[in-house]
């Protein structure tokens, strides 16, 4: 699935591989000599098995279109708000076929809730229609071909390799770029594409078994500790090793 892995200086990406998706590959190769926060290998494992979210789209026999329905509903948006809309996706479009059918109209009064419902619908036919006319209506387990779709981007491709396919990938968005950024005090800002350590920390950190959990486990603590907004440092079982932290206290000590 992946190109073979020469080294950060002779690196052979993939046939038909994008410049924008190029990292995913790249920090692959230069991960074995990242250094990673003392503690953290294990940690989100540990997390999801003791603290996870429920999600209907977790369960193990969901099927791989479903999952990729609620990956694409996931991007910038709330899990809660997608768990709202999501069982009605799939009841009313619970395959290609149909969901490339569907009226704008009754898909976009089924998305309003979420917002974006017009940008959301489009994206959703068109990635059918694709399924049908390139991959036979079934969602294809290599990442380039996922990246290959329009509008399925580096974290929906992984997500789906990984939770649908069992993949061995790391999960890296927005939420991901805070935490390991926070813990390691790296600068990630917030575009995917540019933040080459964050990605080679991410493969770094990926146990050889079990990415699921693991993924699920970052995921998680980046919603309900690690937040945006007033993260819960005091708490946090990490607070020892993070150095946004220990800048914090700093801050604090000075006032």
């Amino acid at each position: 699935m992946v190109g073979n892995s020469l080294g950060a200086s002779r690196f052979s990406f993939p046939p038909q591989c994008k410049p924008e998706h190029r990292i995913l590959w790249s920090s692959r190769a230069t991960a074995k000599g990242v250094k990673v926060a003392r503690g953290l290998r294990g940690f989100f494992g540990r997390f999801a098995t003791n603290k996870g979210r429920n999600f209907a789209w977790r369960t193990r026999k969901v099927a791989s279109f479903h999952l990729l329905l609620a990956e694409i509903l996931l991007v910038q948006t709330k899990a809660e708000d997608v768990a709202a809309v999501w069982p009605q996706l799939v009841r009313k479009y619970p395959t290609p076929a149909r969901l490339s059918r569907a009226g704008r109209g009754s898909l976009v009064k089924l998305l309003r809730r979420l917002g974006l419902q017009n940008q959301r619908a489009k994206s959703l036919t068109a990635v059918s229609k694709v399924l049908m006319q390139r991959f036979g209506g079934r969602v294809p387990q290599s990442t380039e071909a996922l990246l290959s779709i329009p509008h399925i981007g580096l974290y929906t491709a992984a997500a789906v390799g990984c939770f649908a396919f069992g993949e061995r990938l790391p999960i890296v968005d927005a939420n991901v770029l805070r935490v390991l950024g926070r813990i390691h005090g790296i600068e990630a800002g917030a575009d995917l594409r540019r933040s080459h350590k964050i990605w080679s920390i991410a493969w770094a950190l990926l146990p050889k078994k079990n990415c699921r959990s693991h993924n699920y486990g970052i995921l998680d603590f980046a919603s309900t500790v690690c937040t945006a907004k007033q993260p819960l440092c005091d708490s946090c079982r990490l607070n020892r090793v993070c150095v946004f932290y220990r800048k914090r206290l700093v801050g604090l000590a000075g006032k």
